[in-house]
């Protein structure tokens, strides 16, 4: 399968750009995983650079308009294990969902076919509409709840998907 046209590599300024916009619900997520606050406040650089640290492939879905939509990619937690993180605008999101889904479906794939044999998303309970995606576009299981796991206690929901389970092999 060939990538999505308007997938490319991830570049700091996509990260940085997203970051300033990313959609409420993330920036909560990101605040219950990481210390990105200044005085209380969100702080789109402290994000940028815990996503600028990440080692592992990343990608970066493209609006028409030549803005990003998303940044996103995955870290090696375990040998096989991959673990996935993004960043989005609601514009973006909202205009490029489908391509999204297709670009994220492709990376996963890809990672299958390079030797992953699981693939696994977290995200905190209130994120309802990310869970959805996970199970619906992603192919994935809800797998359980890690309760009080986020810095304020969030109770966070994991997913996760096995190579022999992958539907869009």
């Amino acid at each position: 399968m060939k990538a999505p046209s308007n997938l490319i590599r991830t570049d700091w300024r996509h990260i940085a750009w997203l970051c300033e916009r990313m959609r409420p619900d993330e920036i909560e997520q990101f605040r219950a995983f990481f210390d990105v606050e200044v005085e209380g406040q969100y702080s789109p650089d402290l994000a940028a650079r815990v996503l600028l640290a990440k080692q592992g492939p990343q990608f970066t879905v493209m609006s028409a308009d030549g803005t990003p939509a998303v940044a996103g990619g995955w870290d090696l937690i375990a040998e096989g294990v991959w673990s996935a993180w993004m960043v989005g605008s609601m514009a973006g999101w909202d205009e490029n969902w489908r391509s999204i889904t297709k670009s994220s479906r492709w990376l996963m794939s890809e990672l299958f076919k390079t030797g992953a044999r699981r693939l696994e998303m977290a995200a905190i309970a209130s994120r309802c509409q990310a869970h959805r995606w996970y199970e619906r576009g992603l192919g994935m299981s809800e797998e359980g709840i890690k309760r009080g796991y986020g810095r304020n206690g969030e109770d966070v929901h994991l997913f996760g998907v096995l190579r022999e389970d992958w539907k869009w092999a």
